[in-house]
């Protein structure tokens, strides 16, 4: 879960600059895209693409149901300077709890180290 944890950070470190962009209240597709992108990229060598592709697929999912732009730009900064505030730190391990539960409930294998679904 550690290592989920931190693939569901580093995903997020991507930081949005200007006015236009902080007042839309939803997450732009592109940064969405891009923190699935580093979402793979971390989480694939540890667990593999079956694992991972629905396991980011999930968190990204949640970061657009969960946070609107102006929390996500927040979350981001956070990141960037390495200070993650409490509350900050609740919504990523929320997230990160629930989407390896529905891993689980479909039945991929998480957190073993396993880069294998189950049949």
């Amino acid at each position: 879960m550690t290592r989920f944890l931190k693939a569901a950070a580093a995903s997020v470190l991507l930081m949005a600059s200007g006015s236009v962009l902080a007042q839309q209240t939803e997450i732009p597709a592109d940064l969405l895209a891009l923190d699935f992108q580093r979402c793979m990229k971390d989480c694939e060598p540890g667990f593999g693409k079956e694992t991972c592709t629905p396991l980011c697929n999930c968190t990204v999912d949640e970061f657009k149901k969960r946070l609107d732009f102006s929390k996500y730009l927040d979350l981001s900064a956070e990141l960037s300077r390495g200070e993650l505030s409490a509350g900050n730190r609740s919504v990523l391990d929320t997230i990160a709890n629930f989407c390896a539960s529905e891993l689980e409930k479909s039945g991929v294998k998480v957190g073993s180290g396993d880069a294998t679904q189950s049949n």
